[in-house]
């Protein structure tokens, strides 16, 4: 190689390197930044099933999903519920609904995926609804 190659290299590399390095740093800094939930229950009335969840930090909101399984294992998104608005007070109590159907199966399983303000995304414990 001749050194009018070699320059180039080494400038691309430096480049690569300075654009990775920021944000390998910002990804290592939201490690850190996990939403506690305080609260998470399922509950049916017979005609609905009530989602509810509240949460402690103040890590940016962008959305919550609110995931249900058959068998624990394979998770299917059914509603989406927004952060709150980021220039009002924080809000930290969430809920939504999903359809009460007796006949389907005698269990679900539902868990809740926030996302941030980032695209990071936490998933909260697995709670278990048994129906008769």
């Amino acid at each position: 190689m001749n050194t009018k190659k070699i320059t180039q290299l080494i400038v691309i590399m430096l480049f690569a390197s300075s654009i990775s390095l920021p944000s390998w740093a910002q990804k290592q800094q939201k490690i850190g930044n996990k939403i506690n939930f305080t609260r998470f229950t399922v509950r049916t009335d017979e005609k609905r099933i009530s989602i509810d969840w509240s949460v402690e930090n103040t890590v940016a909101t962008n959305y919550f999903e609110i995931q249900k399984s058959v068998d624990g294992v394979n998770f299917k998104t059914i509603a989406l519920v927004l952060g709150p608005d980021p220039k009002q007070l924080a809000g930290d109590c969430f809920g939504c609904f999903d359809k009460y159907v007796r006949k389907n199966a005698k269990h679900s399983f539902y868990r809740l995926k926030h996302i941030d303000t980032d695209g990071a995304e936490q998933v909260s414990e697995t709670k278990l609804l048994a129906t008769l």
